[in-house]
């Protein structure tokens, strides 16, 4: 099976679902409602006939100038078919009601660890919705266009007792 035959097959059986979808670098994407995002990857996983069982992959991307300016992006695989699938899905900054796919994909935790520490977008239903690359006290989040550049704690605010700090003087 190719990513065209499991297109073909996902538009017949889930429709409603899906808002659009397109033929990119001869990988399929679908454009799917946040609302279904659960529904459309059960389907993917179960179906019998697309056996998407692995979730390789998913990210963020920050579009500031439209409404709904985050977009997840879920990079589905099918061992058993060969075959490859990307599902994107919108959100607005503030929206908590974008679901999570740990219930269905264990690799889902830390993807989605990592894209709400750079992007700031709360997964629903996550088991452990915390930071995973930043300090817990960090002050925005570094992957969104409008974040500064320069936005670094000063070095009176650093915590100089994490381990592997070494101060440069004392090496010589």
């Amino acid at each position: 099976m190719d990513s065209l035959s499991a297109l073909k097959i996902i538009k017949e059986a889930v429709p409603h679902f899906i808002l659009s979808d397109e033929i990119s670098h001869g990988e399929a994407i679908i454009i799917a409602k946040r609302e279904h995002l659960l529904e459309i990857a059960g389907f993917l996983k179960n179906d019998e006939r697309l056996s998407f069982n692995l979730l390789c992959d998913l990210f963020g991307v920050d579009y500031p100038k439209k409404a709904e300016r985050i977009e997840v992006i879920y990079n589905f695989y099918s061992v058993t078919n060969n075959c490859r699938i990307f599902v994107k899905v919108r959100s607005k900054m503030d929206e908590t009601g974008h679901p999570s796919l740990t219930p269905l994909y264990n690799a889902a935790n830390w993807f989605e660890r990592e894209v709400y520490d750079m992007f700031g977008l709360k997964f629903q239903g996550h088991p452990d919705m915390k930071r995973i690359l930043n300090p817990d006290d960090w002050d925005g989040h570094p992957l969104l266009k409008d974040y500064p550049l320069r936005k670094r704690p000063t070095p009176d605010k650093l915590n100089y007792d994490t381990p592997g700090y070494v101060e440069l003087d004392k090496l010589k």
